[in-house]
């Protein structure tokens, strides 16, 4: 298990607010009622189809931003997934 120390980082980006309940992720415009999306995560999807990486063992979900290559390592946890390319 990995161990890893919590860091402040400064930025000029604004924050992004979001929640989660069970497996549904709300992103969020707290001065705008309208302005939110929800997104529903479900066991099984192709790694190569997912917005979300959802580590399996300790449950943390993190943006997704490429196509995995041939695993993934979890931010929180360390927990490494080897990915099947048929």
């Amino acid at each position: 298990m990995s161990r890893r120390a919590t860091e402040a980082v400064e930025t000029d980006a604004e924050p992004i607010n979001w929640r989660q309940r069970g497996s549904d992720v709300t992103l969020y415009d707290e001065t705008n009622p309208d302005a939110w999306v929800r997104m529903t995560f479900e066991a099984g999807v192709p790694p190569e189809h997912r917005l979300y990486m959802i580590c399996d063992d300790c449950g943390a979900v993190f943006a997704q931003r490429t196509t995995p290559g041939a695993s993934t390592v979890c931010g929180d946890c360390g927990a490494t997934f080897e990915h099947r390319h048929d």
